[in-house]
């Protein structure tokens, strides 16, 4: 369990072992929000405005800040090896080319994912998950997004569940994806792992943006399209523990048919301070950010003690 994070759970021991351990997870984000009165604070890829994306130098560097998770993508390579990169292809980020996955780890571990941030960061490697699971320790809640697309769920879901069960991490995971697919065979694999559905705004209401809804979506690859329209149906019988909502789409009708439901709401990506604390008023239990010292400091009134950081 992470560090400093205190869980009630004296009442569980009636419920299964699999329930117990998805319930303790909530229990550490809805027990961080009674002691502080605050979200808890995800360093969205790290913490990405001071070190290259998705590297270990980001997720260390959050750590440092002292965030209570961080935020990360994962891609099975062409061998099933389980790295951490949010696009699909090499170019923006790194200094290979081509699909991730039509390479092999060993391959990868010659790319370096750091230069194109700063000359400072060369000889950066794309990270494995286990590494950045080596580095974390116990420090913190890793929010995993399987990045895929595939009709058939990907390759993700299989090595991954096997990752979290070997190294007992299922009161520090949660597995989020914006394809329900990938979600319905983590819960199938094992129904203990705490799940996330990310999702982008609903169709806007009176009060929104117009045509904001289409300007998100109208770009999106046909098969990404179809996925995204029929989320809602792909996603029955998941369950998710956490709904994963962009930003713009949260209000307190949101937050209160989750609750009802049970579930968790960690909203992305918030780089405002006043939008945080909009989010923190309305309860939502995490802020995925790009900018965690940021945030913290902006939801931090003068007087409310924050979290130190992490040793």
């Amino acid at each position: 369990m992470p560090a400093g994070i205190a869980a009630p759970l004296a009442a569980l021991n009636a419920v299964t072992p699999e329930i117990r351990r998805t319930v303790r997870l909530e229990n550490q984000f809805r027990h961080w929000r009674v002691v502080t009165g605050e979200p808890q604070i995800f360093a969205h890829r790290g913490a990405n405005a001071v070190a290259p994306e998705n590297t270990l130098p980001a997720f260390e560097k959050a750590l440092e800040i002292g965030v209570d998770g961080i935020e990360l993508d994962v891609q099975a390579t062409a061998d099933g090896e389980l790295v951490v990169l949010h696009d699909f292809r090499l170019e923006r980020t790194t200094t290979g080319a081509g699909p991730l996955g039509a390479h092999t780890l060993a391959q990868l571990s010659a790319i370096d994912a750091g230069v194109r941030f700063d000359d400072a960061f060369s000889g950066t490697p794309i990270p494995t998950l286990e590494q950045v699971f080596d580095l974390v320790e116990d420090r913190c809640i890793v929010n995993v997004e399987i990045k895929n697309m595939d009709w058939n769920g990907g390759r993700e879901a299989g090595p991954l569940a096997r990752l979290i069960k070997r190294r007992e991490l299922f009161d520090q995971v949660i597995v989020s994806s914006f394809n329900p697919i990938s979600l319905r065979k983590m819960r199938q694999l094992d129904p203990s792992i705490a799940l996330g559905l990310l999702y982008f705004s609903r169709p806007p209401r009176q009060s929104g943006e117009p045509g904001s809804f289409l300007q998100k979506v109208r770009n999106l690859p046909l098969k990404h399209l179809i996925l995204h329209l029929t989320r809602p149906l792909l996603s029955r019988g998941i369950a998710p523990e956490a709904l994963h909502p962009h930003f713009a789409s949260i209000d307190a009708q949101l937050v209160e048919t989750a609750r009802s439901r049970g579930q968790l709401v960690n909203a992305w990506t918030v780089n405002s301070a006043a939008e945080a604390r909009r989010l923190a008023a309305l309860g939502v239990d995490a802020i995925i950010t790009d900018l965690p010292d940021v945030i913290r400091q902006g939801l931090s009134p003068a007087g409310t003690p924050q979290r130190p950081p992490a040793a």
